[in-house]
Formats: structure tokens, C-alpha cells, sequence
């Protein structure tokens, strides 16, 4: 779980999201009041409460996370990038 804190880029819409660890359980950090808590659904895969969508973070061949994919529910995807 650590593994994934850091800061994500989201594109095209240079947006930053935080990711951290609190209580031992893993937060998702857009600001202005925006901190959810990510419920796992596998290893690598999570959710928020009020969002139907799903993060699946991604790792390279040395197992470090570089960033994640978020899955909406139309089917679309959305690559973030590690920038922290």
C-alpha cells in the first residue's frame, strides 16, 4: 500500500492527485474537500464510495508503481502518471 503514495498527474487535464496512507488505509486527495478514502477490490485495483469508476495501479518491471489507470463505468480510461 505504501508502494502507492505519491502524486499523480491526471492528463489532458493537468489535474494532481495525492495519494496517502492514513490509519493504514490508502486516501485519494484531489483538494478542496475532495479526500476519499480508495476500498480495495484486488491488489492493484480500488474504488471510492461515491464514484461507480475504478483505479487500477500500474507497475514496471521492478515493481514500482508509475501510475494508474482509472476505469469509468461508459468504458473510457484514464492514464495518470507518477510525478512523486
Amino acid at each position: 500500500m505504501l508502494a502507492n503514495v505519491g502524486q499523480y498527474e491526471w492528463r489532458p487535464l493537468d489535474q494532481a492527485e495525492t495519494v496517502t496512507v492514513k490509519d493504514g488505509k490508502l486516501w485519494t486527495d484531489f483538494g478542496e474537500n475532495m479526500d476519499e478514502e480508495y476500498f480495495p477490490l484486488g491488489s492493484e485495483t480500488f474504488f471510492v464510495k461515491n464514484d461507480l469508476g475504478s483505479v487500477t495501479f500500474v507497475r514496471d518491471a521492478q515493481g514500482h508503481v508509475t501510475g494508474y489507470t482509472y476505469h469509468r463505468l461508459d468504458g473510457q480510461e484514464i492514464h495518470a502518471r507518477r510525478i512523486k
